[in-house]
């Protein structure tokens, strides 16, 4: 008996919350005004925009006007003027060729290391000696003694060598 009195409890507490629930008309009452309640869900609002700085605004320019009287100067007849007078003009000093160039004491291949033609020598001493020799080492000319002489070097000889006599120095053909 005790399960029958708690079935019936059961059951009248269902009836009673039953009777209790509100209609469906009434919850849609109530749903309408807690929505009016509500904050509305907000929009895409746009975001701020970029506003560029203000932009360099240049000063006015300022004319000003000079009023110019015009005056009589009278143009004279004669104005010296100074004079330059010219400079002499050097002459280009030619440019000698190397194998026109001054020599020293040494062997020279004649037309590769030294011109054919006239040297002298600038030396002062007394133990001069050059020669001038063909392709096979025979002396076409040679010298020894004196410094200070010429010597003539020949276009179709081979070598010459210089010894003890100073500075040779080209003449020319």
């Amino acid at each position: 008996m005790k399960n029958i009195t708690k079935t019936i409890t059961l059951c009248l507490l269902v009836f009673a919350l039953a009777a209790c629930a509100p209609s469906s008309s009434s919850i849609q009452t109530a749903v309408a005004q807690t929505q009016t309640a509500w904050t509305p869900i907000p929009t895409q609002t746009a975001y701020p925009t970029y506003t560029p700085n203000a932009t360099y605004t240049t000063a006015p320019t300022i004319y000003v006007t000079q009023i110019v009287t015009p005056t009589y100067t009278a143009t004279p007849l004669y104005t010296p003027t100074a004079t330059i007078p010219p400079t002499a003009t050097i002459p280009p000093t030619p440019t000698k060729s190397p194998l026109m160039k001054d020599k020293g004491d040494g062997f020279y291949l004649i037309g590769v290391d030294i011109a054919p033609g006239v040297w002298r020598s600038t030396g002062t001493g007394s133990k001069c000696y050059w020669a001038v020799t063909s392709k096979t080492g025979d002396i076409i000319d040679n010298h020894y003694g004196m410094s200070g002489g010429t010597a003539y070097i020949h276009a179709t000889g081979f070598q010459v060598e210089f010894s003890d006599c100073g500075i040779w120095v080209y003449l020319g053909q």
